[in-house]
């Protein structure tokens, strides 16, 4: 069930790069790929082993729930399977489903708002009723997976994590003419700059559409920037690298006033959307990447940048510490100080930053796209061999 094939962020990235590795992988048996509009075709026309359908429908509620059931049932499927949490309730096949995160439970602050508070009680009542119904349960981070047992009941035996992993092409770049052309295609700082990666949609159940998601935590990481700067200037430190926030949206609603009351808006630039392939180029210009996310069920950012030779801070909370492990500075994300502290020192000290590099070069070389879509494929064939 691909109709989030094309979406631009962490999700998307997940089932194309996911998608491209199992089709690699695996020649024997036959691909069905649903989409829901007929854009998204022709991604997978060369592959002999891939048949795209194309299956209308806006609603997604109707296109999960009757559409697919009834072309699943046409094809006369072994097994059907979605990375986007949601899955036919009534299928004649058995089915395989992806968690893509638990914050209905634990982030309810999340959610504001008409919308938002519909959002997390739809997804309260119909997420443990997908767990229950499919015959496996796919995490993307072991910390996951702890927390749909937590908060949900599902049975450990069900799980099984499928991590994500950073594209080959993630690795330092160096050539002049590549740096050259996407700093200037993005107005980036000539200087080494600290990195976010954010998402830039607003908070759900806001009408005004300005509001930041508070999920990347960008308002306590401007706080701890612009204190950084306040302890640079009292101890006349070498220049402050710029802080760079990019992420879809983020220029529309990050305005000059919301920066200014934490730090100066001349030093901090908002590119906005990125293209994937310049991501390797942007990471390997990074002084580090600010990553103090307060929910994520992976992080593909912290694999990206540590491929890409760039040091990492990253939260202590949910899966950041599992994907990080022992490559980068943890931090509670609601310290203010303590944040600034660590950027502060992985700006000045030069040697503690090579460290993380070769540490983040060897943690990212642990996750692998194959692994995941070996994993993926033997979970497949364990649902199609199960009973109907």
């Amino acid at each position: 069930m691909l109709r989030a094939i094309d979406d631009v962020d962490g999700q998307g990235i997940y089932i194309r790069k996911l998608c491209d590795a199992l089709f690699d992988l695996d020649t024997r048996n036959q691909y069905i790929a649903f989409y829901n509009s007929e854009r998204q075709a022709g991604r997978y026309r060369n592959r002999g082993n891939v048949r795209e359908v194309v299956v209308p429908g806006r609603s997604k509620l109707f296109w999960d729930q009757v559409l697919v059931p009834l072309a699943a049932r046409r094809e006369r499927l072994d097994v059907l399977f979605h990375h986007k949490f949601s899955i036919p309730l009534l299928s004649l096949s058995p089915v395989v489903v992806q968690q893509r995160g638990t914050e209905y439970w634990s982030h309810p602050e999340f959610y504001v708002g008409w919308s938002g508070q519909m959002d997390r009680i739809y997804s309260r009542i119909m997420i443990p009723l997908y767990c229950k119904r499919a015959v496996r349960v796919l995490t993307n981070s072991d910390t996951l997976g702890e927390e749909l047992i937590r908060h949900i009941g599902v049975p450990r035996s069900k799980l099984r994590t499928v991590y994500a992993s950073a594209d080959d092409s993630f690795h330092p770049i160096s050539e002049p003419e590549v740096l050259t052309r996407v700093r200037a295609r993005y107005s980036l700082p000539s200087a080494p700059f600290l990195l976010m990666v954010v998402k830039g949609h607003q908070v759900l159940g806001q009408a005004s559409g300005k509001e930041l998601t508070p999920r990347k935590n960008v308002a306590v990481a401007l706080q701890a920037y612009g204190r950084m700067r306040e302890h640079a200037a009292r101890s006349a430190t070498r220049a402050v690298p710029p802080l760079v926030i990019l992420g879809l949206g983020i220029a529309e609603r990050l305005t000059p006033d919301m920066i200014s009351e934490h730090a100066d808006p001349a030093s901090v630039h908002t590119p906005g959307f990125v293209e994937f392939g310049d991501m390797p180029a942007v990471y390997s210009m990074a002084r580090a990447l600010v990553f103090p996310s307060r929910y994520e069920s992976f992080g593909i950012p912290i694999v990206e940048a540590m491929a890409c030779g760039c040091p990492v801070v990253t939260a202590t909370t949910s899966a950041c510490p599992e994907i990080a492990g022992d490559a980068a500075l943890l931090v509670d994300p609601d310290d203010v100080e303590g944040l600034a502290t660590a950027m502060q020192r992985i700006s000045f000290d030069d040697e503690l930053a090579e460290e993380f590099r070769q540490k983040g070069f060897r943690r990212a070389a642990s996750f692998s796209w194959a692994q995941s879509a070996r994993t993926l494929l033997e979970e497949l064939r364990r649902a199609a061999a199960g009973e109907r």
